[in-house]
C-alpha cells in the first residue's frame, strides 16, 4: 500500500511529518518535494539487495542528507505559485537506471533545506496551503502502519527532523529499521503496480469486440508487467514518485506503459492504429508515437562531448525534436567546409539493449501462454510467438544505426520524386524528399546526422490548410502509397516498413507540397524472387487457386523450418478456400498470412517487415478516405506494364495465362493490336494486362 510505502521516508526524514490541519483544496495534485523523493530512491535501490549492499545505499543517503543538515536553510523568492511546484519537485535526472541518477545528484552535492516566499500575498498563501496540505497528506499515509509509528515514537522522531540524524545513535536506528522493514514496505508497493495491468485487463478499457485482440490484450496486460525485472519495475515506481502520488490507475498505467520496454511499445503502436479498443486505451497506445520517456539532457551532453572529433557543433538544442522507443532527435547546427548547416542529430537511446533483452523475453514468454490457450487457439488467430520473433528482429535491426543510415541513403534514390496533385480546386507539385545524410569525420558515431527538414504531421497540416485545399491529406496519403507500391514491386523492392504519420512530415508551400519522409529503422529491400512470389501470392488469392496460393507461400517460407510439407500445405488452402470467408480482412494478403502462419508455415523476415509495412500504408489510405488500396494501385501499374507482369508470372512462374484472364483485368485485343514485345495468349488472343496483389 502507499501508506506502508511512504512510512520509510516519514521515518528517515520526519520533517515529512507536520501534523497540520489541512488547508488545501482535495483536487490539488500530490507531489513529493525532490528530498523526499531522494529519501524514497535511496531507500528503494536498497530494496532487494544483500544486507551489505543495502547498508551502503542508507550510508550513502546519510551522508547526503548529513550534508544538506549543514546547509544554511535557504529563502527563495518565487513570483507565482506554478514557480514554486517547479522549483519545490526540483530537477531529478530520469534517467533509464536509478543508480546513474543517483550518481547525479550526488556528483551535484546536497543542496539547502529551502523556503519559499513571495512578494504576493496571494502567492504566499497557495504556498503555505500547499505545504501544510501536503504534509498532512503524507503523514495520513503513514500513520496506518503500527511498526512505523512505533519507532518513530520510541525515537521521538515527530517534530525532530534532521536533529535525529545528526545524532549518531538517532541515525543508526534508523538504519537498522530499515534494513528490517524495507523489504516489506517495498514488496507492497511493487505487488500494487503488478496488479495495475491485471486491474486494467479486468476493466472494460481492455474490451475489444474482436475476441482474439481481447484475449492477447488482457493477457500482456496481466503478464507483462508482473514478469519484468526488480530494475525495471524500480523505474516504474520512481516514475509514479515524480508525479501524482494520487494518480488513477488509468494513470499509473499509462506511467507503466511509457516505462515498458521497445517491443512492447511497438506492439502497442500497432494495436493503437487498429481502433478496435475503448478510447482511453487508444490514448494511453497512442502517446507513444509522440511522447516517449526521453533521454535527459546531461545524457545527451556527454554524447555531444565525445562527438567533438566527429561533428563541429556550434549549437544544441536541448528540447528533442522527437522522442521514439528507440531512438531520440535534437535539432542541432554544423559547421560544413566552414558553413554552418542546420541538422537533425539522431540516436540510439543509451542502454536500449538491455531492454530489448528484457522485452524478448517476456513477450516470448507471454506469447507460448497465449498460443497454448485453447479459447484464443479457438478464434483463428495467428500464433503470437512467430510474431513476437519477427518484432524482436525488427527492433535488433533498428539498434544497427549504421544499417539505419544505409537504408536512408538508399531511400533517397528511390523515394526522391515529384508528382503533379490536381483536383477541381487545387493543384500543386508534390514533392517526396528523404534528408541527406552528413557523414562522420572522425571515425565510427554514434550520432546519425542528417539535414533538417521542416513540416508538421499530416493531420495538423491538413487541418491548417482545409479550406484553400479541402484534398490535401487524401492526395498526399495516395500519392505517398502509389511511390511506396510502386518501388517494392516493380522498382528495385526497397521499402519502408513504418510510414505511419510520425514519420514523415508535410508543408505546404505556393509551389509545391513538400513530403518529407523519415526514420529509416525498419525497411530493406525485397529479392526480385520475393517480388515475383508476392505477386503470385495475390493473383492466386484473386482467382482463389490453391495451388497458385500454396506455391507462393511455399516459396516465401523459411522451408527449413515449417510445420508443414507442401503437400499439406496444399491441401490446408483448399480446406479454407471451401469456407468461403467473406469477411474482406480474412481474405487479405495480410489476413491469408496470420492463417499460413497459425499452421505452421514459418515466413522470413523480411516478408513479415514488408506486411506490416503494408497494412500502416492501407491503414493510412482508409484514414485519409481515399477508396483507394494498394491492390487497386498494384492493379493499376500492373495495366501499364504488361510486358513485366507476364515475364514474371506466366514466363517465369508458369502460371497460367488463363488464370491470370480471370482476374479480370485483361483487355481482349486481336492480334494485330498487340505489341511486338508482349507474347500473344493463343488460342483466344488475350494479352494479360494486370495482375492482382
Amino acid at each position: 500500500m502507499l501508506r506502508q510505502f511512504l512510512a520509510k521516508i516519514l521515518i528517515v526524514l520526519s520533517f515529512l511529518i507536520g501534523g497540520l490541519s489541512s488547508a488545501f483544496a482535495k483536487t490539488q495534485p500530490l507531489y513529493l518535494s525532490f528530498e523526499q523523493r531522494l529519501a524514497m530512491t535511496y531507500a528503494m535501490m536498497a530494496y532487494g539487495q544483500t544486507p551489505e549492499v543495502q547498508k551502503q545505499y542508507l550510508d550513502r543517503a546519510q551522508k547526503y542528507f548529513m550534508g544538506v543538515a549543514s546547509l544554511p536553510i535557504q529563502k527563495v523568492k518565487v513570483r507565482n505559485f506554478e514557480e514554486f511546484m517547479t522549483r519545490f519537485r526540483g530537477q531529478w535526472p530520469d534517467t533509464q537506471s536509478l543508480a546513474l541518477d543517483l550518481n547525479y545528484i550526488e556528483k551535484d552535492g546536497p543542496h539547502a533545506m529551502t523556503v519559499f516566499e513571495s512578494d504576493s500575498p496571494r502567492v504566499q498563501r497557495q504556498i503555505d496551503q500547499y505545504t501544510e496540505w501536503q504534509e498532512e497528506q503524507l503523514k495520513a499515509m503513514a500513520d496506518s502502519e503500527p511498526l512505523a509509528a512505533k519507532y518513530a515514537q520510541s525515537a521521538d522522531m515527530i517534530g525532530q527532523g534532521l536533529l535525529l540524524l545528526q545524532n549518531p545513535n538517532g541515525h543508526e536506528l534508523v538504519k537498522e529499521w530499515a534494513l528490517k522493514e524495507n523489504d516489506a514496505l517495498f514488496t507492497e508497493k511493487l505487488k500494487e503496480f503488478d496488479h495495475i495491468g491485471e486491474k486494467i485487463a479486468s476493466s472494460g478499457l481492455a474490451q475489444s469486440e474482436d475476441v482474439s485482440m481481447r484475449i492477447m490484450m488482457q493477457t500482456m496486460l496481466t503478464e507483462y508487467f508482473s514478469r519484468l525485472s526488480l530494475d525495471s519495475k524500480k523505474l516504474i515506481v520512481s516514475s509514479f514518485l515524480g508525479s501524482d502520488l494520487q494518480a488513477t490507475d488509468m494513470q499509473k498505467f499509462e506511467l507503466m506503459v511509457q516505462n515498458s520496454g521497445p517491443q512492447l511499445q511497438k506492439l502497442l503502436q500497432i494495436i493503437a492504429r487498429q481502433g478496435d479498443l475503448n478510447p482511453d486505451m487508444l490514448k494511453v497506445f497512442k502517446t507513444l508515437e509522440d511522447a516517449v520517456r526521453p533521454v535527459p539532457w546531461r545524457q545527451v551532453q556527454e554524447l555531444i562531448a565525445v562527438e567533438k572529433m566527429n561533428y563541429q557543433f556550434v549549437y544544441f538544442e536541448q528540447k528533442p525534436l522527437g522522442v521514439g522507443t528507440m531512438a531520440q532527435v535534437h535539432r542541432a547546427k554544423i559547421l560544413v567546409n566552414g558553413q554552418r548547416q542546420d541538422v537533425v542529430v539522431r540516436f540510439i537511446k543509451p542502454d536500449i539493449e538491455k531492454r530489448v533483452q528484457e522485452d524478448a523475453r517476456i513477450l516470448a514468454e507471454v506469447a507460448t501462454l497465449l498460443d497454448s490457450n485453447a479459447e484464443f487457439q479457438k478464434t483463428g488467430a495467428p500464433k503470437l510467438s512467430p510474431i513476437v520473433s519477427d518484432l524482436t528482429a525488427t527492433v535488433m535491426a533498428e539498434l544497427n544505426q549504421k544499417e539505419t543510415i544505409e537504408r536512408q541513403q538508399l531511400a533517397a534514390t528511390r523515394y526522391d520524386k515529384t508528382v503533379m496533385m490536381k483536383t477541381p480546386t487545387y493543384k500543386n507539385f508534390i514533392e517526396f524528399h528523404v534528408p541527406g545524410i552528413f557523414p562522420s569525420v572522425g571515425g565510427e558515431s554514434r550520432f546519425m546526422v542528417q539535414e533538417l527538414v521542416i513540416g508538421k504531421k499530416l493531420d495538423k497540416e491538413a487541418a491548417a490548410w482545409s479550406e484553400l485545399v479541402p484534398e490535401l491529406k487524401k492526395s498526399v496519403t495516395e500519392e505517398l502509397a502509389k511511390l511506396w507500391s510502386w518501388e517494392v514491386l516493380f522498382g528495385g523492392g526497397f521499402y519502408h516498413s513504418d510510414l505511419h504519420q510520425g514519420n514523415f512530415m508535410v508543408r505546404l508551400t505556393d509551389e509545391k507540397i513538400r513530403v518529407n519522409i523519415l526514420d529509416f529503422g525498419m525497411g530493406g529491400v525485397i529479392s526480385p524472387e520475393m517480388q515475383r512470389q508476392v505477386m503470385m501470392l495475390g493473383a492466386g488469392i484473386e482467382i482463389r487457386n490453391a495451388d497458385v496460393i500454396a506455391r507462393a507461400f511455399w516459396k516465401i517460407s523459411n522451408k527449413s523450418t515449417n510445420q508443414v510439407n507442401e503437400v499439406q500445405l496444399k491441401s490446408l488452402v483448399e480446406a479454407r478456400l471451401k469456407l468461403n470467408i467473406k469477411d474482406p480482412n480474412e481474405t487479405s494478403i495480410d489476413g491469408w498470412t496470420k492463417w499460413a502462419m497459425n499452421q505452421g508455415l514459418r515466413l522470413p523476415y523480411e516478408f513479415i517487415n514488408l506486411n506490416r509495412g503494408i497494412v500502416i500504408i492501407n491503414k493510412l489510405l482508409a484514414d485519409a478516405g481515399s477508396s483507394m488500396s494498394l491492390i487497386s494501385m498494384i492493379k493499376d501499374f500492373s495495366f501499364k506494364n504488361p510486358s513485366l507482369v507476364y515475364k514474371r508470372l506466366v514466363i517465369e512462374e508458369k502460371m497460367s495465362p488463363l488464370d491470370l484472364v480471370k482476374i479480370g483485368w485483361v483487355q481482349v485485343m486481336k492480334p494485330k493490336e498487340q505489341p511486338t514485345s508482349v507474347p500473344v495468349i493463343s488460342p483466344v488472343g488475350l494479352k494479360c494486362e494486370g495482375v492482382f496483389l
